[in-house]
């Protein structure tokens, strides 16, 4: 009698179970599904250049191909990607390149002085107070890569560590 009335219980339980959980994925899905679609043009978005100035879609150069990097000053990924990138960065003049951390501004002034990228007119280096634009657009790691063509549009996002050649081929591909 025990073990029917278990069964039972088992019976109704499970279907419940699963239908939620179906729920949930679907769900989660369509959230990420609108994230990935607001990221097809630039959003607006308002950050704090390491000089103490705003910077926002406004101040972007409609006549380059953007590249937004959010990075962390002690990643180790986003390190190795800033070396290479210092070594490279004079073939890459007709990109703007946005770097964006959510640490203090000091940190990532400092680690744009380390690799010599802090003074170079297509590199602007912002900080995302409280990560408010890493959460709008659906980030999920560190390094994260956003490629945006001279019209806004998103050609490439990347999560994770990716070499900077890699996502210039990228960008010569659509051409």
């Amino acid at each position: 009698m025990k073990n029917k009335k278990n069964l039972k219980i088992l019976a109704i339980t499970i279907p419940i179970l699963l239908l939620t959980l179906l729920i949930y994925l679907f769900l989660n899905f369509q959230k990420k599904k609108e994230k990935i679609e607001a990221l097809k043009n630039i959003p607006s978005f308002n950050l704090k250049n390491i000089d103490g100035s705003s910077f926002t879609e406004q101040n972007l150069i409609n006549s380059k191909t953007k590249i937004f990097v959010y990075f962390s000053p002690t990643c180790h990924f986003c390190q190795a990607e800033a070396d290479e990138l210092s070594e490279t960065y004079q073939n890459y003049q007709n990109i703007q390149w946005i770097w964006i951390a959510s640490e203090p501004l000091h940190e990532i002034k400092e680690f744009a002085q380390k690799y010599n990228l802090d003074k170079q007119n297509n590199i602007i280096w912002c900080q995302d107070n409280m990560a408010i634009l890493y959460r709008q657009l659906g980030m999920n790691s560190v390094p994260y890569f956003l490629v945006y063509d001279k019209n806004n549009n998103l050609i490439k996002r990347n999560s994770g560590a990716i070499k900077v050649e890699k996502l210039i081929n990228t960008i010569d591909e659509r051409k």
